[in-house]
């Protein structure tokens, strides 16, 4: 919002809730996005599904090139040419893969989550809003182009990190072939190394899943509340086992929007280790953390129109 006249409205409408402060804190706290998060663990689950699939197709290939070589029924000179016989068999996978991702339809499914994110993050504004002020904000406003550039640069990112999966997951499989028809280990132990490296893998996918929806929720809230005039919010955790140290020391305390702070981790040698890091709630890596709004009275702009926007008791004035 940018409008002189339009900010004077609302700071007449808002004005009995600061009671003469100069600011005052969100009534609410806005709420993780627990249903976007499943739904892009949906999609990352799905995708290692695919990759499983295919390479469980082509395992029986690479098993029996390995039996060969170690009854010296051979096609391969040296190392070179085993490890180039390795990287055309993964060769293989990578291009089934990418003919079935072409199929599963990944960049509509990201770009679904995003919606889905977005309306869940305008409709806890909304809510923030009516609880702290009983005002109805226009809903509209952030439908066209206010999210737009964040929301482009993060499908685009995640479509990126998704379809880098497979690359580093089969770059490890050839090591891992490699060094095993080089070192003659049993082929149940190969096996079971490419399904932990698997297992590894779709265990990072999830934790994608759980760090990109915390980043683009994150984004949004800091687009939202530095629309309206918000200058600071107050950290607030998940409040469950799973918060790490550095943010449960944070809970509770006033950060500029301007000034985030620096992220730390635990030792037992060292005790506390500055990372160099400045992230706000949900910025940091896997952080369900969210900002809670203190709105400053000088500086507070919404939304609203002139008329049906300003309720009393529940009635529109």
């Amino acid at each position: 919002m940018n409008n002189i006249y339009h900010q004077e409205m609302v700071k007449e409408a808002v004005k009995a809730k600061f009671r003469g402060k100069s600011t005052v804190v969100s009534k609410g706290v806005p709420a993780y996005p627990f249903s976007a998060e499943r739904e892009f663990r949906r999609i990352t689950d799905a995708y290692m599904g695919l990759l499983n699939q295919t390479l469980k197709a082509h395992i029986p290939e690479m098993m029996n090139a390995y039996k060969k070589e170690r009854h010296g029924d051979s096609r391969f000179d040296d190392s070179r040419d085993l490890d180039n016989e390795i990287r055309r068999m993964l060769q293989k996978v990578s291009e089934e893969l990418e003919k079935s991702l072409a199929d599963f339809g990944l960049d509509d499914k990201i770009r679904k989550i995003s919606e889905i994110l977005k309306s869940k993050s305008t409709r806890e504004w909304k809510r923030i809003i009516k609880n702290t002020f009983a005002i109805d904000i226009t809903e509209d406003y952030f439908s066209g182009e206010f999210y737009k550039d964040a929301i482009e640069r993060w499908i685009a990112d995640n479509i990126l990190k998704i379809k880098s999966i497979p690359t580093d997951t089969l770059g490890n499989m050839r090591k891992i072939l490699l060094d095993s028809y080089l070192n003659g280990r049993p082929i149940r132990d190969i096996q079971k190394d490419i399904q932990e490296e698997y297992n590894v893998t779709k265990s990072k996918a999830r934790s994608l899943a759980r760090d990109q929806i915390s980043t683009l929720n994150a984004q949004i809230t800091k687009l939202q509340q530095q629309d309206a005039g918000v200058k600071r919010y107050k950290w607030s955790t998940s409040k469950d086992s799973r918060v790490r140290d550095c943010h449960r020391e944070l809970d509770g305390k006033i950060f500029s929007w301007d000034d985030p702070p620096e992220m730390w981790y635990m030792t037992k040698s060292r005790g506390i280790v500055y990372t160099g890091r400045r992230c706000h709630p949900g910025e940091d890596y896997c952080c369900r953390c969210v900002a809670i709004p203190v709105f400053d009275y000088e500086t507070i702009d919404l939304p609203i129109t002139s008329k049906g926007s300003l309720t009393t008791n529940g009635r529109a004035a």
